[in-house]
């Protein structure tokens, strides 16, 4: 997203989505490994059990995100260092 003269972004949430052979789950595994924490996007509500029967207004994009993204490790207080130790036990899951 971009920075405005008007705003100042937090970073509070960083996800991503995946294509190709690697999955979410692999990624979070081996995050998990490494005592790092990430979790799966939010479930969209069509998909929860209470939610399930009731009518649902949409093209199906909530799934893919859900299916295929992860909610990266994201702190205020993260330094580049740790930043880098996580971008490199993803990039990792490829090797």
């Amino acid at each position: 997203m971009p920075v405005n003269v008007w705003n100042e972004p937090n970073f509070w949430l960083s996800c991503i989505t995946l294509s190709g052979k690697v999955k979410p789950l692999k990624i979070l595994e081996a995050l998990e490994r490494e005592n790092i924490e990430s979790r799966p996007i939010w479930k969209p509500m069509h998909m929860q059990p209470f939610y399930r029967n009731y009518d649902f207004l949409g093209s199906g994009v909530s799934q893919k995100i859900f299916e295929h993204g992860l909610c990266l490790p994201s702190d205020t207080k993260m330094t580049d260092d740790d930043l880098n130790r996580v971008c490199e036990i993803i990039k990792g899951v490829w090797r």
